[in-house]
């Protein structure tokens, strides 16, 4: 089967969206697919002229050779020509920005491709915090108190510090809206410490989010095409499972499965693919849960394309279960067939 696969773009997750790539490729190459790459970005190869995928782990020097400023006409004239007419399946290994939002989704939808994940609408919907928030409450499964600001410069800021340090007892997580991998969240223990928090999640829009802070067990479910698999727990050195947590290796410990009471994590389990039916998605999901002492969770968010790396939370999941990486990648492939959308 001739495959693309989309990495790179223009998003804060760039270096992320690489590595899964990366392994991505590697995985498809390994089960016998003609395999293309390339940024959407630029509408550059990620493959050189021996199907090696050019950007090696952990060196950004090479990631940053590549332009970064999105352009939708690259993507259109890559897919436009001659090389990737046949493509048979778009594999996404993109993260945030363009890439998760539903604008590449809905591009792919009207050129007639076939596509991996999630579609335009729950892309959308998964990758706006707030709304999905909405929804998770609609269904009945529980999230932190929260409130969506809007920054648009330091009165702003010095304003809504004002107003949270009277709405929330702190602390308080202060994020993006619609960014991921933790990129932009601060935890706020003190009202001194609001503004700059504001503005540094800011940075990456205008809608910012603020949660209450829940101390507890971070666990999280992979759900795929609407079946849940067993959960997977983090417990971040530093204590917050922020992006350097995240995605350095040694800083997060992980259990999978996780050592939940079994009744729990049943529950927790049915509340991730109410979130999943709820929001749309389709493919493979991770569902990202706080789990207090008392047993009871809080749904934090949805993650339309969780990351595919060997650090990656949700294959761990699924290899919970004697499902391996390049079986998974498979699964993937094969459920973006089947959708009709």
């Amino acid at each position: 089967m001739k495959v693309l696969v989309l990495a790179g773009g223009d998003s804060g997750e760039r270096d992320v969206s690489m590595n899964t790539g990366r392994a991505v490729v590697r995985s498809l190459q390994r089960l016998g697919h003609e395999v293309l790459a390339i940024d959407p970005s630029s509408g550059r190869s990620l493959l050189d002229s021996k199907g090696q995928f050019l950007v090696a782990a952990g060196n950004k020097s090479t990631q940053e050779s590549f332009p970064v400023d999105a352009s939708p006409r690259a993507l259109a004239n890559s897919l436009a020509a001659a090389d990737y007419n046949d493509v048979e399946v778009v594999f996404i290994a993109l993260h945030g920005g363009a890439g998760e939002n539903g604008t590449i989704q809905n591009l792919l939808q009207l050129a007639g491709k076939k596509y991996t994940g999630s579609g335009m609408a729950a892309s959308a919907v998964a990758m706006d915090k707030a709304i999905s928030k909405r929804l998770m409450t609609s269904v009945g499964v529980p999230t932190p108190k929260w409130k969506l600001v809007i920054i648009t410069g330091d009165q702003d800021a010095a304003r809504v510090s004002s107003e949270i340090a009277a709405d929330f007892d702190l602390p308080v997580i202060v994020k993006p809206n619609d960014a991921g991998s933790t990129i932009g969240l601060t935890k706020v223990t003190t009202p001194e410490g609001l503004a700059s928090a504001l503005k540094k999640a800011a940075v990456y829009g205008r809608k910012v989010l603020v949660e209450d802070y829940i101390a507890g067990r971070e666990v999280t479910a992979a759900v795929f095409d609407g079946q849940s698999y067993p959960l997977v727990e983090i417990k971040p050195v530093s204590g917050l499972y922020d992006y350097e947590a995240k995605y350095t290796r040694g800083k997060s410990e992980y259990i999978a499965p996780a050592e939940v009471d079994e009744k729990i994590a049943g529950e927790v389990r049915a509340a991730a693919v109410k979130v999943f039916n709820v929001i749309g998605a389709s493919g493979l999901a991770r569902i990202d849960f706080i789990l207090a002492p008392s047993g009871k969770f809080h749904c934090l968010e949805l993650n339309s394309l969780p990351g595919m790396t060997d650090l990656s939370l949700a294959p761990m999941a699924l290899k919970c279960e004697g499902i391996d990486f390049d079986q998974l990648v498979t699964l993937i492939i094969e459920s973006a067939l089947k959708r009709d959308d």
